[in-house]
């Protein structure tokens, strides 16, 4: 590192900004040396991984619920009754 930084960088905001990089390269350089000896088996990693795809694709399916149920609430917010007889369909075309 580099000496006498304080006395080179004038305002506090240039040697707090120092301090953090050297902060942070210090913990990229901490966390790369835990991680390097940390071997995870490829079971534990295919596991993981198709875990989080089911979530994925449980909560994409939940939203669409969601959604579906949402517009068909609007849709009955918009026009609650049906013009018309409900009980009488009409089973043949008049006509033109």
């Amino acid at each position: 590192m580099t000496r006498n930084t304080t006395q080179r960088r004038r305002s506090f905001a240039a040697r707090l900004t120092h301090i953090m990089q050297i902060q942070t390269q210090y913990g990229r350089l901490w966390l790369n040396s835990r991680f390097r000896r940390v071997k995870v088996p490829v079971s534990l990693k295919v596991t993981g991984f198709a875990v989080l795809t089911l979530m994925v694709l449980a909560i994409t399916g939940t939203m669409l619920l969601m959604l579906d149920l949402f517009s068909l609430i609007s849709g009955l917010l918009k026009r609650p009754f049906r013009r018309g007889n409900i009980y009488r369909r009409q089973l043949m075309r008049k006509p033109v």
